[in-house]
């Protein structure tokens, strides 16, 4: 099993890689390693990938109590899960990158504990930019008050944007809303003061992601096969 994910994961890479080398685009493959051993994990870590997006803080937690740390010394978690208040812990100064903070409260309470451990804590503001109800991440229009507000924390910062579109078989159909989450990006340019992260696209919609500014493209099953849904 780990060599025929070895195996995709070379022959993603290429392809990803050749792709961004394509269209000049500086994004990275974030592996989502989510429900997968860190067997499989350091095998793609000795291949060259450094970075892996986990969705259950819980599981998160548990990987990084394993002896992770000598097998892998440059590995990069990044959180791309829904945030639990409870949980937060689990995820502060243990993550390179937190991608789904979508209100106040959340950034507070990650800055609190950021203040009691004395470290800081990146984090990208989750846009629901396609108005999609079942997904998760605060409106287009409330970004730039909201972004204001979390750049008073001082723990806090606040590397650019995420989003999560629905599924389609048609990946054209995410185009529009990628390029919105860019110009939302370029219209927040003076509250950001960089150039912002872009978390967004996964496996069957990466080229159209890249296509319009991607940073972080969040891929899965090109690596690791699809998952087995539960009933």
């Amino acid at each position: 099993m780990s060599e025929d994910v070895k195996s995709k994961f070379k022959k993603f890479n290429k392809e990803f890689k050749d792709y961004c080398i394509s269209k000049k685009s500086p994004a990275i493959l974030l592996a989502v390693s989510k429900t997968k051993p860190l067997s499989q994990i350091i095998d793609l870590y000795e291949e060259g990938q450094k970075t892996f997006g986990e969705n259950y803080a819980q599981e998160l937690r548990d990987k990084n109590l394993e002896n992770l740390s000598a097998a892998a010394k440059n590995l990069a978690w990044h959180f791309i899960g829904q945030i639990q208040k409870n949980k937060i812990k689990y995820i502060v100064g243990t993550t390179a990158l937190i991608h789904t903070v979508d209100s106040y409260e959340k950034a507070a309470l990650i800055s609190s504990l950021c203040e009691q451990r004395e470290i800081k804590q990146s984090i990208l503001l989750q846009i629901n930019i396609s108005n999609d109800k079942n997904k998760a991440g605060i409106k287009r229009e409330d970004a730039k008050s909201l972004v204001k507000k979390i750049k008073t924390l001082e723990r806090i910062q606040l590397k650019g944007l995420m989003t999560i579109t629905e599924f389609s078989d048609d990946p054209e159909k995410s185009r529009p809303f990628y390029r919105d989450l860019r110009l939302l990006a370029m219209e927040l340019k003076e509250e950001l003061l960089y150039r912002p992260e872009l978390s967004m696209g996964m496996s069957d919609d990466y080229r159209v992601a890249i296509d319009e500014g991607a940073t972080i493209v969040r891929i899965g099953s090109k690596i690791f096969g699809e998952r087995k849904k539960t009933l």
